[in-house]
């Protein structure tokens, strides 16, 4: 599926849906106007309904039904039970029951008894039942209940573990088989609707437990942020849809290189800094944003896992180290930050930018003794193929940091600290 270009959309919704989004019972209108603009789904497209039988998923069924006259669509609503509450099963009755009365072929599943009870483990078993209804019913569409609220959500939790441009544009109203038409419809207006239309939805308690990370900015952050500007969520999401304009533009850059640019050394040292990240990403899934910037900047780069013949370890890029004092907060510092603190007063200048050498040991943050730095990474979990390229810095004395993994305990900022040494590694 194509969207229009983000200016032509923003005109259009603008206009059309705010002559309609003051009237809850108006949702239908709202849904169907977004799914043309965006071209979310084809007219008789087969798509599978994710329905947890909570407000936005039962939300999504009842405006779906209303708009058929005008977008017909084959559906089938499928529910999946993580058996994480006692009562679960009720939650199952409901949708099935509903599914029934309304006409649509319904289809559930429960979670292995050794599933994980954690969001990730959760989400992957739950997208791997809907793609299984999704082949049983020859459906080329799931949707989502997801609203706008959960699009701002997605954002601020993106923002605050750092992702890049990618996980900043947060959810696409149609990603693959992934289908979202409602995100553009505020959680209030969603309750409004179904109270409108007297259905009540099922309630799941631990949409509310502050162990989820999700729940706790729920609760904690958002309200904050509609404190500051009750207009920040739209304002919010709209950074999100033009950030996902952004991204699908990289995308279509990188897809035009040529294939195994990123083992032309010259070439790739050509590309923007954004360019090589995204080749890097491309052959490379699942590796991290330090291990993007080893590869990238690494001479030689050779990412593990690629049909070329390996080659021996890449040398160590040119580095020198950037020393500045500062006055930071202590209570501001990790241990594998990108940037290090130590007291000055105790580092015994100068300090020296290697890499790691047979036989190098450390005593790093909150140990009694020293420890070999190999089984420091080790336990960092630091890349094999990255080890030796790792920035090693070093007073007279003893290694004092190693960027992204730790500092020395002997030289670690304390409440005695008078003066501070603000360390970041530069690339010549």
């Amino acid at each position: 599926m194509v969207e229009q270009p983000a200016h032509t959309r923003y005109v259009a919704s603008s206009i059309l849906a705010s002559a309609i989004a003051s009237e809850p019972v108006m949702l239908p209108n709202r849904v169907a106007l977004a799914i043309s603009l965006h071209r979310i789904f084809e007219p008789g497209e087969r798509v599978v309904i994710a329905v947890s039988g909570g407000p936005d998923s039962l939300a999504l069924l009842s405006v779906l039904r209303e708009i058929a006259p005008v977008l017909p669509l084959h559906l089938t609503v499928a529910h999946f039970d993580h058996g994480w509450r006692a009562d679960s099963v009720a939650d199952r009755d409901f949708v099935a029951e509903l599914s029934a009365k309304w006409g649509y072929d319904f289809h559930t599943a429960r979670a292995a008894a050794d599933t994980p009870h954690n969001e990730n483990a959760a989400r992957t078993a739950r997208y791997a039942f809907l793609r299984d209804t999704a082949t049983a019913s020859k459906s080329t569409a799931i949707a989502l209940g997801h609203s706008q609220d959960d699009q701002v959500e997605t954002l601020l939790l993106h923002l605050l573990r750092g992702s890049g441009s990618r996980g900043l544009s947060a959810m696409r109203r149609r990603d693959g088989d992934l289908a979202r038409p409602m995100l553009d419809i505020p959680r209030r207006d969603i309750e409004a609707y179904l109270a409108r239309l007297h259905l009540l939805p099922r309630r799941d308690p631990t949409n509310d437990d502050p162990r989820f990370t999700r729940n706790r900015l729920r609760q904690q952050v958002l309200p904050a942020i509609d404190a500051f500007d009750a207009a920040a969520r739209e304002l919010l999401a709209r950074t999100a849809d033009i950030l996902g304009e952004e991204d699908r533009f990289l995308e279509q850059q990188v897809a035009g290189l040529p294939s195994g640019l990123a083992h032309d050394r010259e070439a790739f040292a050509k590309l923007p800094p954004a360019i090589q990240r995204r080749v890097v990403r491309q052959l490379v899934p699942d590796a991290g944003f330090l291990e993007v910037e080893a590869m990238r900047r690494a001479t030689g780069f050779n990412p593990v896992g690629t049909d070329q013949p390996a080659s021996s370890p890449p040398a160590s890029p040119s580095a020198h180290i950037a020393v500045t004092t500062c006055t930071c907060d202590p209570a501001s510092f990790k241990a594998r930050d990108q940037v290090g603190h130590l007291d000055a007063d105790l580092v015994r200048l100068p300090l020296e930018v290697a890499t790691r050498k047979p036989g190098d040991r450390m005593r790093p943050l909150g140990l009694s003794q020293p420890k070999r730095l190999q089984d420091i990474l080790v336990d960092a979990h630091v890349p094999r193929h990255l080890r030796d390229n790792l920035p090693v810095v070093s007073d007279r004395e003893e290694i004092v940091w190693i960027p992204g993994v730790t500092v020395a305990e002997n030289k670690r900022v304390t409440a005695a600290t008078r003066r501070q040494l603000h360390l970041e590694i530069e690339r010549r």
